[in-house]
């Protein structure tokens, strides 16, 4: 069972890859032949490929997005570090499918500052991982709060 903090988070990966993946085909006529496929890690563009390429990317974004989906699942297919016995699955079960929720809004929010910088928007990047770090926050927060038991 997935829990509705999960399922919210995972939403998150998605809503980032559907607003990334549609203001690259709203911009794509005007992105130049030639994009930046590789950045070093002090913002220095280091290699440089065909604009098809960011299609390319997002289509191994959502590879990744519908893998990690399938695990979020089905977490007793994940691989974990620790035997899973009757006592910790369901507190392994539910740390792995945070945890794939977390590695899936990083995956997508890297694969989308590649088409933030082609398009020219890498400065508006900010809010994009503003919304990263509060949303889940808020879900989290909204989420984690203890239910009162009604009687």
């Amino acid at each position: 069972m997935v829990s509705k903090k999960v399922k919210l988070l995972y939403l998150i990966s998605i809503s980032v890859f559907l607003t990334y993946l549609l203001l690259l085909l709203y911009h794509y006529s005007e992105i130049a032949q030639t994009v930046a496929s590789h950045v070093d890690i002090t913002g220095k563009v280091d290699g440089y490929s065909s604009k098809k390429s960011l299609l390319i990317s997002s289509g191994v974004n959502l590879l990744i997005l519908v893998f990690i989906g399938l695990l979020i699942k089905n977490p007793k297919s994940a691989n974990y570090p620790v035997e899973i016995t009757d006592g910790n699955r369901e507190s392994m079960y539910k740390k792995m499918q945070l945890f794939l929720c977390l590695i899936a809004i990083i995956t997508t929010s890297v694969f989308s500052y590649m088409v933030f910088k082609a398009i020219g928007l890498e400065k508006n990047f900010i809010y994009l991982i503003l919304y990263l770090i509060i949303a889940p926050l808020i879900a989290i927060l909204y989420f984690g709060r203890d239910k009162k038991v009604q009687s």
